[in-house]
């Protein structure tokens, strides 16, 4: 019977020992932005996994070495995310993040001018042209009417043949909420955080091997350029600031600092694979 209770009290020591083990912890109380995503730390000693959720997304990771990393999509609202291993609860929160514009506008702008660069020289100049009123047709000739009208429907058949033809490089017209791919070209992956219908940030990532070929390189840079432009950003300025940034980089580092224009921010990754620019405000 001694025996017994000396191997029950010893059980009953290990269940307390692993009891009192199991913890959870965060680095912080209060996250933000970091990308398109916050990125949640701590111990977790002692548990399997870590389950969360929060109003953009709930799910579970597992505990590696006692630590954990979990990534919560920023939305435009303050996020409370409930942590829970086992019997260990926390609660943090998720700044919220300011937005784009709608993605539905970014989309349509980022399209329009992906559409226009496929017009022939002519037909751009045309569109770029200041245009009649109703009025001011209505005075014409018939005969310069009738031209108006041809004129017209020539540059409505060269829309719709540039349009799809530039179907595979057009950004998704809608976007569900969280994030997704937007846009997949052989050059270039483009993501977008999207709550509510508006545009949180957005995700260019590019293989570092196609920086290397001429029309790779420049068809990653024409994607830089309208992503910025259509979202609110000087383009020239921004492939100015990133050209320089590249050229002045050290071996060393694999990160490029933040560039500015107009408020948008570009913050510039690098990994041994690939190029990730982040596009936030």
């Amino acid at each position: 019977m001694k025996r017994f209770m000396t191997v029950v009290m010893g059980l009953g020591v290990m269940l307390t020992l692993t009891a009192c083990g199991n913890k959870l912890t965060t680095t912080k109380t209060t996250y933000k932005q970091d990308g398109l995503v916050a990125v949640i730390k701590g111990d977790a000693t002692g548990a399997d996994k870590v389950q969360y959720s929060s109003v953009a997304t709930d799910g579970s990771v597992k505990v590696n070495g006692g630590t954990y990393a979990i990534t919560i999509p920023v939305t435009d609202k303050k996020q409370t995310v409930h942590l829970t291993a086992g019997k260990q609860k926390q609660t943090v929160t998720v700044n919220a993040a300011k937005t784009l514009g709608t993605y539905k506008n970014v989309a349509t702008k980022y399209n329009q001018a992906v559409i226009g660069s496929a017009l022939p020289k002519s037909v751009q100049k045309q569109m770029q042209a200041k245009q009649p009123t109703k009025a001011q047709i209505a005075q014409m000739a018939p005969a310069a009417q009738m031209a108006m009208a041809t004129k017209a429907k020539q540059m409505q058949a060269e829309l719709a043949k540039a349009t799809k033809a530039t179907k595979d490089k057009q950004l998704d017209a809608t976007a569900k909420a969280g994030i997704h791919e937007v846009l997949n070209t052989k050059n270039a992956v483009v993501r977008a955080n999207v709550a509510d219908g508006k545009a949180v940030g957005f995700a260019l990532i590019v293989p570092v091997k196609a920086m290397k070929d001429k029309t790779k390189a420049k068809d990653f840079a024409t994607t830089l350029a309208l992503l910025g432009n259509a979202t609110g950003a000087n383009a020239k300025d921004v492939m100015k600031k990133f050209q320089k940034a590249v050229k002045d980089q050290n071996d060393s580092k694999t990160t490029i600092d933040t560039i500015k224009s107009n408020g948008v921010k570009f913050n510039v990754g690098v990994s041994t694979s690939h190029l990730y620019i982040y596009i936030t405000k």
